[in-house]
């Protein structure tokens, strides 16, 4: 009697797995959780539905993936300026320039999160980013310790006040603004806008935090010594 054979294992194709979490990015981003479809990202990279199974064993999974790698890097540059030797108010403010620059830069970001918020009752209580309870904590605390030093005097005693506004924010500006502007004329991702924007959002961190700014510099012949008489 002649043996059957079993079904060969399904191989890795020419097909990365960063060209699938590219692909699944801008699907997730587009469409939603709820809505992006396995099949989608299949097609969209060439592989069978069977085939991406060998990277990924379901959608949620991939999702999973999809966040820690597009967050990654804006998150990694947000850690390295808050755990920075530098003054207080310094690092909170080189982590707000590092959200907007990071956010502006990968525009796929800002609509993950307004999809991720859309459909939270499909993925109840998952956080966008797998460390975002240590992440927030150091945020939490560095807080703290700054309103302890002096260093700080916010308008709210609970963080999530500046939080809000300044996530909040850029997520809009970034990916809403210039749907709702007339003619379609404005784009907020110009350079020059972006420059801008992140020195409103500078400021609102001050405002919001208490951080005094030092006074300008007066010009030269506008202070101090007037200038001799010839």
């Amino acid at each position: 009697m002649q043996k059957t054979k079993s079904p060969r294992p399904l191989r890795p194709t020419k097909v990365t797995r960063s060209a699938i979490l590219e692909a699944a990015e801008k699907l997730f981003a587009r469409r939603g959780y709820a809505v992006a479809r396995l099949e989608d990202v299949g097609d969209a990279v060439g592989l069978t539905r069977p085939a991406l199974f060998y990277h990924f064993p379901d959608k949620q999974s991939l999702y999973n993936a999809v966040l820690e790698e597009a967050f990654r890097p804006l998150v990694t540059q947000i850690d390295a300026a808050l755990s920075s030797s530098k003054p207080i108010p310094q690092r909170i403010e080189d982590a707000a320039e590092a959200w907007v620059d990071g956010v502006a830069a990968r525009p796929t970001l800002s609509r993950l999160i307004l999809r991720h918020v859309a459909d939270a009752e499909e993925h109840p209580m998952q956080s966008i980013y797998p460390d975002s309870d240590r992440f927030i904590g150091m945020a939490w605390g560095l807080f703290q310790k700054g309103i302890a030093s002096g260093e700080l005097k916010p308008l709210h005693d609970d963080p999530f006040h500046a939080a809000s506004a300044i996530i909040g924010t850029t997520v809009f500006y970034v990916n809403a603004l210039s749907v709702l502007i007339p003619n379609g004329t404005y784009n907020p991702l110009e350079p020059h806008e972006i420059a801008a924007h992140k020195a409103e959002t500078i400021n609102s961190v001050r405002r919001l935090l208490g951080i005094a700014t030092a006074p300008p510099k007066a010009k030269a012949g506008a202070a101090g010594k007037r200038p001799a008489k010839k």
